[in-house]
């Protein structure tokens, strides 16, 4: 993890990652049981984590409904209740501002038998830990929490000349609302990185999506009669 290319300080803050307490922490996370629309246990757990690093942490609930009628609205597949955000920070404002964002939400296990392990177990068998939401995305959520570990471990996230914002949400695997409702908390910044599977490609880019309604003139029919309408 210490490739010529960085600088001393980016060597000393990889060196630092604890993989110990990274695999703990997915090991933990697997095992909440975060289904899209049920995210409320996994960011209490994750808001703790943030304070626990040394960020200042708010836990936003803003009103589904509100979100709804965002004109920026991405859609969604999952009736809700609740869409609870948590944002930390830490640094100094007014500086270059990097976001770290992930999302909580996993889909539906589907057919048991399916399985080879408990989808909720987090259980490590030949050097690779099992479970839904190991790779997409809590893997990813836990390299931001060894990321920030690390930082800490060498007093670097004392030392930031910007400001370092986490943003984790709910409701990415049907449709992103999460996301809106972080940005539109302030969740925005100069750089965000988002440590989404990808076989650690660096991807840059990304196709995005349209949400709009389409009215069309014309008569109703059924399938099977679809030449009536």
């Amino acid at each position: 993890m210490s490739g010529g290319g960085l600088t001393p300080a980016a060597r000393s803050a990889a060196d630092a990652v604890d993989a110990t307490a990274l695999v703990a922490d997915l090991a933990d996370l697997v095992r909440i049981r975060s289904i899209t629309g049920d995210e409320d246990e996994i960011q209490g757990r994750l808001a703790d984590r943030l304070e626990a690093l040394g960020l200042a942490v708010e836990v936003f609930h803003p009103d589904p409904a509100a979100i709804r009628d965002d004109p920026a609205w991405p859609g969604e597949e999952v009736t809700r209740s609740t869409l609870p955000v948590v944002i930390g920070r830490v640094g100094r404002p007014g500086g270059a501002r990097l976001v770290l964002s992930g999302h909580v939400d996993v889909v539906p296990t589907g057919n048991p038998a399916s399985w080879s392990a408990d989808p909720w177990s987090g259980e490590m068998r030949d050097g690779e830990l099992h479970g839904r939401g190991a790779c997409d995305m809590k893997g990813g959520v836990a390299a931001i929490l060894a990321a920030l570990r690390a930082l800490g471990a060498t007093g670097a996230l004392g030392r930031l000349q910007g400001e370092l914002i986490v943003a984790l949400v709910p409701s990415e695997e049907d449709g992103g609302q999460g996301t809106l409702a972080a940005i539109r908390a302030g969740a925005t910044g100069d750089l965000c990185v988002i440590p989404e599977p990808s076989s650690l490609d660096v991807v840059i880019a990304h196709a995005g999506a349209i949400t709009f309604r389409l009215a069309v003139p014309g008569r109703a029919a059924h399938a099977s009669r679809r030449r009536e309408g």
